[in-house]
């Protein structure tokens, strides 16, 4: 902006501009040389001819008179410039002197204020200063530790990557080994197949209704015993015999003849040829060989007078077991009685009591189970009638079947089993080949089949039949 701008926006430079221009028309008037009618005396003529040239002249007077007052106005304020901004720039500082006199209590505060923080911040940057040195310190271990690890681990390439070729080769050689044993396992798995089809069948020719010898038995009224003697205890005797199963291979056929001496004559002959839908078959016929057979007789004899106690508490004496029964089964409320004697068994936490009466054990064993009380401690035992069992007359022989024919050598033919067993029948039941009546036949076609033996009653005791 301008020097007349800003003197014009001032009071004290507008009259200075003022009191400019009133000397510039004066000076302007006087080189006009006008002079005053009144106290020169000239004449009206030259007055008025004076006039009129300045009224002429009075346009391009003014004009110039309008471009000095400009010219001195700009030369008057550019001379005071100097003077004004000396005079603005002390009033500028008294006024700042002041205000920062009225607050140079707050500056005193504000002062204390940053220099406080500038502490506070000098302190922090020493310890800064501190940490970084530790830092670079614990940078300098980690980075030799580190160094180190390197070393060690670059150490440890070669023996690395020999372990790794060595359980490559482990690895290979154990899938090497566990294909090997997968097939194993594959030909184990069909073998066994196999066998638990061949037992199975064993099994299901085993299967054999087991049932006891008929043997007649006369009853009799039980006669009641006189004061002072005993009913008789119940005894039971039993033979048994033990046959070993004779096992019939592929392609071989057991017969039974009704007689002996058809069976003799078959075997005497020996060889045979008999025909089948698709070729003949030459079959052998030879003795049957049976297993061992064994034979004993058992006998039974249950007291009336002795009960058997099971499920003793165990750790305790004979003498407090001893008490603690007598005194539970002498009691006639649970159907006890008098009492003989007791033994005990503490092996097998058993218990045997002998009443002076018949009758105490059937009803104690109606009951079965009572409440023993040992030390605060409840148990539960068990009775039974007492039970004595003997083995008897053991035999053991090797048996054989006069009347039995073991045919070999039926191979090959696609016959069913039962069809088999239907052509051999009708074969060794015509007596133009030597045969007779066929009493049982058993055939084992492409499978293993078991044949029992029982004993023949009729016969010797070292026959069997079929």
């Amino acid at each position: 902006m301008d020097t007349s701008m800003e003197m014009s926006r001032n009071p004290l430079g507008e009259d200075l501009n003022n009191s400019k221009q009133s000397e510039k028309e004066d000076s302007v008037l006087e080189d006009m040389d006008v002079e005053d009618p009144t106290k020169e005396g000239n004449s009206e003529e030259k007055f008025n001819r004076s006039l009129n040239a300045s009224m002429e002249s009075r346009g391009g007077l003014q004009s110039e008179c309008d471009h000095w007052k400009f010219n001195r106005s700009l030369n008057a304020s550019m001379e005071s410039r100097g003077g004004l901004q000396s005079e603005c720039d002390h009033w500028k500082f008294n006024r700042s002197l002041n205000t920062s006199m009225e607050s140079h209590g707050g500056l005193q505060s504000e002062y204390d204020h940053w220099k406080e923080k500038h502490d506070a911040a000098d302190n922090r940057r020493s310890n800064l200063i501190m940490e970084k040195v530790d830092a670079s310190d614990a940078k300098m271990k980690t980075q030799r530790q580190v160094e180190e690890l390197a070393r060690k681990l670059d150490g440890t390439d070669e023996e690395k990557k020999e372990k790794e070729n060595l359980y490559e080769r482990e690895i290979k050689g154990l899938k090497t080994e566990n294909s090997d044993l997968q097939k194993q396992i594959q030909d184990l798995t069909k073998a066994f197949k196999r066998e638990q089809r061949v037992l199975e069948d064993i099994k299901e020719d085993l299967q054999a209704e087991i049932t006891l010898p008929q043997k007649n038995i006369n009853f009799k009224v039980e006669e009641t015993p006189k004061d002072g003697e005993s009913s008789p205890d119940i005894s039971y005797k039993c033979f048994v015999t033990i046959n070993g199963v004779t096992i019939l291979e592929s392609g071989q056929t057991l017969l039974t003849f009704e007689d002996i001496e058809v069976a003799n004559r078959v075997i005497k002959k020996g060889k045979y040829k008999l025909d089948f839908e698709n070729k003949p078959v030459e079959v052998t016929a030879k003795p049957v060989t049976l297993n061992r057979t064994t034979q004993f007789e058992i006998n039974m004899n249950m007291s009336k007078k002795r009960l058997c106690v099971r499920d003793l508490p165990p750790d305790l004496s004979d003498e407090y077991l001893k008490d603690k029964l007598e005194l539970i089964f002498y009691k006639p409320s649970i159907g006890g009685g008098e009492i003989e004697r007791v033994q005990i068994d503490g092996s097998r936490n058993l218990a045997f009591i002998d009443f002076l009466q018949s009758g105490v054990v059937e009803r104690l064993v109606k009951q079965k189970h009572f409440e023993f009380v040992a030390h605060n401690t409840r148990h539960q035992i068990t009775v039974e009638p007492f039970i004595d069992r003997e083995l008897n007359k053991l035999q053991m022989f090797t048996g054989f079947s006069p009347k039995s024919v073991l045919l070999e050598g039926i191979q090959g033919v696609e016959e069913t089993e039962d069809d088999i067993q239907d052509i051999v029948q009708i074969f060794f039941q015509k007596p133009t080949n030597g045969g007779g009546e066929v009493e049982h036949i058993l055939h084992s076609h492409n499978r293993k089949r078991a044949a029992e033996f029982e004993t023949d009653l009729k016969e010797d005791a070292n026959c069997a039949g079929l």
